[in-house]
């Protein structure tokens, strides 16, 4: 087939593992990348010998030779770069979350049925191996009726001499640019999608989240706790997110936060034991059930491999004419989801999501 032509707009930490899906793809090819930072931009021209490389991302979008874009820029612009590139007739694939409020999330739907162009919303989680593999044996029935998830995620520190990019996080920890809430929307975001793609629909959510100052007069809200009801079903999550800098978390890709998650079914249990990193030193699948465990340590278990997963998804999807994860109300379900359980730290009571407009 032919290569999808693909722009990056925005070029920050996190391209690098983007790029990955790229790099002697047979699917996709990196046309051109935009950065309004001309040194980064001039680095990862030469880094990634693109053809070519624009200062403001109109001029991207104005190019006939980009078929479609990756928006990953701090999340306030995602709205705004999205549904320009929609409009100007390009597949739009953009970094989570796909806006910051909902009547953004909305205004992208509408755009995207109207432009007739895809739009999804990238979540690698949902493309890791072991993750994957995990949803496959819960639809299969191999734990019998899903009951409940538990995720419980972990932050800490890279070891002696590692401290935390300043560049890489200052916008994420800046209420405006980030969207407010880098636990629990920014990161936390990827682990809600899983609950929601796990076991389903939102009724209610209750939560706790501690709010305190860390370097460089950043806001942390973490640690935190969380517990939800699913949807028509006396079935329940839970979920707890800590912040140590005394942590050691190994971490192949300078991210030391990592993952694990528990799916408990009426016939036995499924652990995922990492995602982001290598903290916990077992295989990164297990299963019980009816008394036997078995363990699938032959998974890749690399983080990278779920980033070049979810870029040959997007090809294909768009040769096939079909959705691809998440899809703008998938998307949007999740913003809810995770703004929900703000307001409900915030003001101590049960949330419905669909109050989230």
């Amino acid at each position: 087939m032919k290569k999808l032509r693909v722009g990056f707009i925005g070029t920050g930490a996190i391209t690098d593992l983007h790029y990955l899906g790229y790099k002697n793809s047979p699917l996709v090819e990196l046309n051109a990348i935009c950065d309004t930072d001309p040194e980064l931009l001039g680095k990862r021209s030469t880094e990634w010998k693109v053809k070519k490389s624009y200062g403001h991302y109109r001029e991207l979008l104005s190019d006939p030779e980009v078929d479609a874009v990756e928006v990953i820029t701090p999340h306030h612009l995602h709205a705004e770069i999205g549904k320009a590139a929609l409009e100007a007739g390009k597949h739009v694939s953009i970094q989570k979350p796909m806006a910051v409020n909902v009547t953004d999330c909305d205004d992208l739907i509408r755009t995207a049925e109207r432009s007739d162009r895809l739009l999804r919303v990238f979540e690698n989680f949902r493309y890791y191996p072991p993750i994957v593999r995990a949803k496959e044996l819960l639809d299969d029935g191999a734990i019998g009726e899903p009951l409940s998830i538990r995720i419980k995620v972990v932050q800490g520190t890279g070891g002696e001499g590692w401290e935390v990019p300043y560049r890489r996080w200052a916008w994420r920890f800046d209420p405006i640019k980030g969207g407010d809430g880098r636990v629990i929307l920014d990161y936390g975001y990827h682990h809600f999608s899983l609950a929601l793609w796990f076991m389903g629909e939102i009724e209610k959510v209750k939560a706790w989240i501690t709010h305190r100052p860390i370097q460089n007069g950043w806001i942390l809200d973490s640690p935190a706790v969380a517990m939800w009801k699913y949807r028509n079903a006396e079935k329940y999550g839970n979920y707890e997110a800590l912040t140590s800098d005394d942590l050691f978390v190994p971490s192949k890709y300078g991210r030391p936060e990592d993952e694990w998650i528990e799916l408990s079914g009426s016939r036995g249990f499924i652990w995922i034991n990492r995602c982001t990193s290598h903290l916990i030193d077992r295989p990164p699948l297990v299963m019980y059930r009816d008394g036997k465990t078995t363990e699938f340590d032959d998974l890749d278990a690399d983080w990278a491999s779920s980033f070049i997963a979810g870029v040959a998804d997007f090809a294909i999807a768009i040769k096939d004419g079909r959705t691809s994860m998440l899809t703008g109300e998938e998307g949007k379900a999740v913003l809810q989801f995770c703004r929900a359980l703000q307001l409900s730290a915030k003001e101590g009571r049960e949330v419905n999501p669909e109050e989230i407009i």
